[in-house]
This record gives structure tokens, C-alpha cells and sequence, in this order.
């Protein structure tokens, strides 16, 4: 794994990242993280927990190339995640093996930030619930690894959430809506993209967004704390 020796982040993005590790800042909530640790409950958190004994993808051979995934949030068409191994090949791993031990199966999209992101993929929507999770490294420039996907973040790319600590993400996730001028400040070298998802994914993804924002717009960064109202992801499949 080649790395760099980049800067932080500029101070100019530095309000941005505050606010976006709201969306998962001390517990992987937000497009990173929230304040009090969690966001609302989810009844799958209890299962979730026993299946999640992941071995931490950095203490085995890492994935390389291109790969896929197919999810299927409820009431939606399915959305073709396309993994990037070698941007990202400690992430990707970590999240194939979280795909198919079926982690994600039941849980949910909690949070709608229109022209930010979507974020979900925790069990009870906290970091606190996905405890038995080993945390993976951060690779992402400000962390020192060399990542060109993260350095370019623009609609439809997916990462992982975290918390203030580069190396503590597990399994949450976000998806960007917003063009490289809406989120690119906020989170280019600071957060572990690995995926992308194409424009007939994103339309089916704008879908969703605009069906949960009226629940999310009363909700702190967008984040909605009843379940019944969240968006439940069926399933991730692992193609190829």
C-alpha cells in the first residue's frame, strides 16, 4: 500500500467536516457520525451483533481489481455498487465480507441530507451497537494512504462513515448526492471511498432520498430515529 504524505485538511473545510462528522462523529451515525451516540434503534441490532465477528480486513490478503455488489432497499429496484479494490483494497474487503455474511441484510438508511448523502448500514444505527466489529484502517490521504478516489469525491461515490479517529470505521456507509462542488470540500482525503454507483443507480437512489426527506426534515443532520419511517436495505448480494 503506497502512501502519501499530504496535509490535513484546509482550514476552510474544517466547519464542513465538524458538521459532516455529525453525520458519524463518536458513533458512525451521520454521514459519520452523531452527537449522543445513536440516532434511533433498529430491531435488527441484537442479530447484527452475534454475526458480527468480522475479521478485520487488515490482517488478510486484501481484494484487488473491480468488483460488485447488489443492493435492494425495500419498495426500489435493485442498485449495482461497483467496489474499487485498488483504490481502496482494505475497505473493499472489509465490506464484501460484511455483504456476505448478509451484516447488512435488515438494516437500514437512516439518514437523508439532501445534496450531501445517505447514510445507513449500522446495526441500531450507532457504532456503539456494531461493538464487536473490528475497525478497519482509514485509507484516505489525511491518514496517509493513497487513495484516488478519495481525493475526488463527487455524486455517487460510496464510503465509509467514521468517527473522529481515521482508523474506526466498520460498517456504515454513505452515499454522496451532491456534485464535487457540494461535497468534495467536506470530505475529499478524509473519508474511505471504495465504491461508486452509476447514473441509473443514483436515479433509483434519488428516489429513495426524496421519499424519506419529509420524515428527515424536522431531524438533526437528517437523521431519522423512527424505524418504521427509515429506509430498510432487503439485501447485498456480492456478484463478482
Amino acid at each position: 500500500m503506497k502512501k502519501s504524505l499530504k496535509a490535513k485538511c484546509l482550514k476552510a473545510a474544517a466547519a464542513s467536516m465538524a458538521a459532516f462528522l455529525l453525520c458519524g462523529s463518536l458513533a458512525l451515525l451521520g454521514c459519520a457520525s452523531g452527537p449522543n451516540g445513536s440516532n434511533g434503534s433498529n430491531g435488527s441490532s441484537s442479530s447484527k451483533s452475534s454475526a458480527a465477528t468480522a475479521t478485520s480486513a487488515s490482517s488478510e490478503a486484501s481484494m484487488t481489481g473491480k468488483h460488485h455488489v447488489q443492493m435492494k432497499v425495500e419498495g426500489y429496484e435493485p442498485i449495482t455498487i461497483e467496489l474499487d479494490a485498488d483504490s481502496a483494497p482494505i475497505t473493499v474487503t472489509n465490506f464484501v465480507n460484511l455483504v456476505k455474511e448478509g451484516y447488512y441484510d435488515g438494516l437500514t438508511f437512516y439518514r437523508f441530507d439532501d445534496g450531501f448523502c445517505m447514510q445507513g448500514g449500522s446495526a441500531g444505527n450507532s457504532a456503539a451497537s456494531a461493538d464487536t466489529l473490528t475497525p478497519v484502517v482509514g485509507e484516505f490521504s489525511s491518514n496517509g494512504y493513497d487513495n484516488p478516489l478519495a481525493d475526488a469525491f463527487d455524486r455517487g461515490v460510496v464510503a465509509m462513515a467514521r468517527t473522529s479517529v481515521p482508523d474506526s470505521a466498520t460498517s456504515t456507509f454513505f452515499v454522496t448526492l451532491g456534485s464535487a462542488d457540494q461535497v468534495g470540500r467536506a470530505l475529499n482525503g478524509e473519508y474511505a471511498a471504495f465504491g461508486t454507483i452509476d447514473p441509473e443507480g443514483m436515479a433509483i437512489v434519488d428516489a429513495i432520498v426524496a421519499d424519506h426527506l419529509e420524515a428527515a426534515a424536522g431531524a438533526n443532520m437528517g437523521m431519522i430515529a423512527d424505524e418504521s419511517q427509515q429506509a430498510k436495505i432487503e439485501s447485498i448480494t456480492f456478484v463478482d
